[in-house]
């Protein structure tokens, strides 16, 4: 979950547990949106993969990111050890090497499909945040969750749950003589606002298929 129950209880002012259940499921579910729209999960956690050079270039895509560390590197089964984490680039899952990662593998077109070698790279690695429930977040620290998006789930959390009581999901218009509500083709539209995801757009992972 990408917020706290506590937090989202103390901006919404309730003090007792008979909504817990309730408020739990909204975190999952707006966490989940939060994750579908950015793209890519967002939790730390260990990975091993294995992946190609693209010609040789400095910069090798891992699929996991933020990378946080590197506990072990290999090319054709030898272990290396002189690349770097550089900020720029590992906050995309792209770890450098300046003599290049030199491989068997070469590549071509827009796309860098790969038309002769294999895939000889081979790296274990931790990627994403520590998460407001987890016992390694400090809010505002590097390798914890920004804090823009626990104050995003926060408030999408806190807006399902007063439009849900108010009756009001979906609700595009309303007029107050004769009382006339309009709705939202999808009375049922569980997707971000705008200004969420306005919030997120910075934090999106735009890929080439």
């Amino acid at each position: 979950m990408l917020c706290t129950l506590s937090d989202v209880k103390a901006m919404l002012k309730i003090t007792d547990t008979s909504q817990d259940d309730y408020l739990t499921l909204l975190i999952k579910q707006q966490s989940a949106l939060i994750e579908g729209y950015i793209g890519y999960k967002l939790a730390r956690a260990n990975y091993t993969e294995e992946v190609h050079s693209v010609n040789d270039r400095q910069l090798v895509s891992l699929n996991h990111f933020p990378i946080q560390s590197v506990t072990a590197c290999e090319i054709n089964g030898q272990t290396i050890s002189d690349y770097k984490i550089l900020p720029e680039y590992a906050r995309w899952g792209r770890l450098y090497r300046g003599s290049g990662w030199i491989g068997p593998e070469y590549t071509r077109g827009f796309t860098h499909d790969i038309f002769a070698g294999t895939w000889c790279i081979k790296v274990s690695y931790t990627a994403g945040y520590y998460l407001p429930n987890d016992t390694g977040y400090v809010y505002g620290a590097e390798t914890s969750l920004p804090s823009d998006i626990v104050t995003c789930c926060i408030n999408c959390v806190v807006e399902r749950f007063n439009l849900e009581s108010m009756g009001a999901v979906g609700l595009k218009g309303h007029t107050e003589g004769h009382i006339s509500d309009t709705y939202s083709d999808s009375a049922n539209n569980v997707g971000l606002s705008e200004s969420a995801r306005l919030l997120l757009n910075k934090y999106v992972f735009y890929g080439v298929a």
